[in-house]
């Protein structure tokens, strides 16, 4: 094996696992950002399904695709709503697991020539954990420690959107933009530090769909700078979901 050879096969497994990462986050929007200034925040609430049937959800299961570097890879995410999660990815012909509850969080990527499973480091841990729960990060957003102010008006894809300021008790803040008209969730920016480099990460959701039970959610979800694209086939919500799903290995 040479030099370049080895270069290579190490500079692809650190792609790997900045992709991981970054499903993490853009499978964040599956479900919502609830928005700031109660009317806002009202109306975003009934464009997503309504109170009752967002504060209804208990489980989900998604699949689809991720799209990156002109690969196509499946990706299959399971959750318990505020318990568990766990996303399965393929590619090169190895299921590559992640699992975090409120308290851990593993992996066991093949793709990384991980055989047994791993702690997951903290900052990967973070950015899963907002997928605990499916009710949007900012649903009940006062009683849950969150602070949210409206910065003025911007334009999205050519449409009129509100900017708000999402600060998080956890010291987390992004800038949320909500359609005008649809007050569906269009665009998100967040700071984080990815492999200790910080970066901000601009995420675009588009073609919205509704479950049967009228819980909306984004087909398409797209991030810079990185170039990945998430492309949402099948939601299931509040399916029974087995608790053996998130057991680590032996």
């Amino acid at each position: 094996v040479t030099k370049k050879e080895i270069f290579i096969k190490k500079s692809f497994m650190t792609r790997i696992k900045l992709y991981a990462l970054l499903a993490g986050l853009l499978l964040t929007g599956v479900i919502t950002y609830a928005q700031t200034v109660d009317e806002i925040i009202s109306k975003n609430t009934a464009a997503m399904g309504g109170e009752a049937a967002l504060k209804g959800i208990k489980s989900q299961y998604m699949e689809g695709t991720m799209e990156m570097q002109g690969q196509t890879v499946p990706i299959k995410r399971w959750v318990k709503q505020n318990e568990a999660m766990r996303l399965e990815f393929e590619i090169m012909g190895t299921n590559n697991v992640q699992v975090v509850t409120p308290s851990i969080g593993w992996s066991l990527m093949p793709i990384m020539q991980q055989t047994e499973p791993q702690e997951m480091d903290a900052q990967t841990m973070k950015v899963m954990k907002s997928q605990l729960d499916l009710r949007g990060e900012f649903y009940d957003y006062k009683n849950r420690g969150k602070k949210i102010a409206l910065l003025g008006k911007d334009t999205v894809n050519g449409s009129m959107a509100y900017k708000l300021k999402v600060d998080g008790e956890d010291g987390t803040n992004s800038i949320a933009y909500v359609d005008g008209t649809s007050f569906l969730l269009v665009k998100a920016s967040n700071n984080v530090n990815v492999q200790g480099q910080d970066m901000e990460i601009v995420t675009l959701l588009s073609d919205y769909k509704k479950t049967p039970e009228g819980i909306a959610y984004p087909g398409v979800t797209e991030q810079t700078p990185i170039g990945v694209k998430i492309n949402i086939d099948k939601v299931e919500m509040n399916k029974p979901v087995a608790d053996s799903l998130f057991a680590k290995p032996h």
